[in-house]
C-alpha cells in the first residue's frame, strides 16, 4: 500500500484528503505544521507528499527542500495552496514539483494526478 503524507494546517482539508486517499486504497498520514511534517516524512518514508505552501513554523517550499535533503530517495511532492500567485506556481515548477493545485481543487483531478504520479 502506497504511503502519502499530507502536510496541511487546515484540519478540515487534511481530514477530507485523508478520507479520500484511504478510500482510494492509500495509507494517509497527516501533519498540521512544518516541523511535524518533517518528522513524519523521516519516520514513514512516504511515496508522495501533499504539501500546503502556507504553514505554521515554515513555508511549504522550505519543507519540500528539507524533505528532499533528508530522505534517501526522491519523493514526489504535490503542492496545494489557496494562493492564486503565478510566482508560487513558477517556484513549485522550478523545484521540480510533481503537481500543483489551487484550493478549492477538484478532488477527482487530484486523485487522478496522484494515481498518475505513483503508478505512471
Amino acid at each position: 500500500m502506497k504511503k502519502i503524507l499530507i502536510i496541511e494546517d487546515d484540519a478540515r482539508v487534511a481530514q477530507a484528503l485523508s478520507v479520500r486517499l484511504k478510500s482510494a486504497g492509500y495509507r494517509a498520514n497527516t501533519a498540521y505544521d512544518a516541523a511535524t511534517g518533517l518528522m513524519q516524512a523521516k519516520k514513514i518514508q512516504p511515496d508522495l507528499v501533499l504539501l500546503d505552501i502556507n504553514l505554521p513554523a515554515g513555508d511549504g517550499f522550505m519543507v519540500a527542500e528539507r524533505i528532499m535533503e533528508q530522505l534517501e530517495t526522491m519523493v514526489p511532492i504535490v503542492f496545494i495552496t489557496a494562493s492564486k500567485s503565478a510566482e508560487l506556481l513558477q517556484r513549485a515548477k522550478d523545484m521540480g514539483a510533481a503537481g500543483y493545485f489551487e484550493k478549492p481543487y477538484d478532488a477527482k483531478e487530484l486523485l487522478d494526478a496522484i494515481e498518475e504520479i505513483l503508478n505512471g
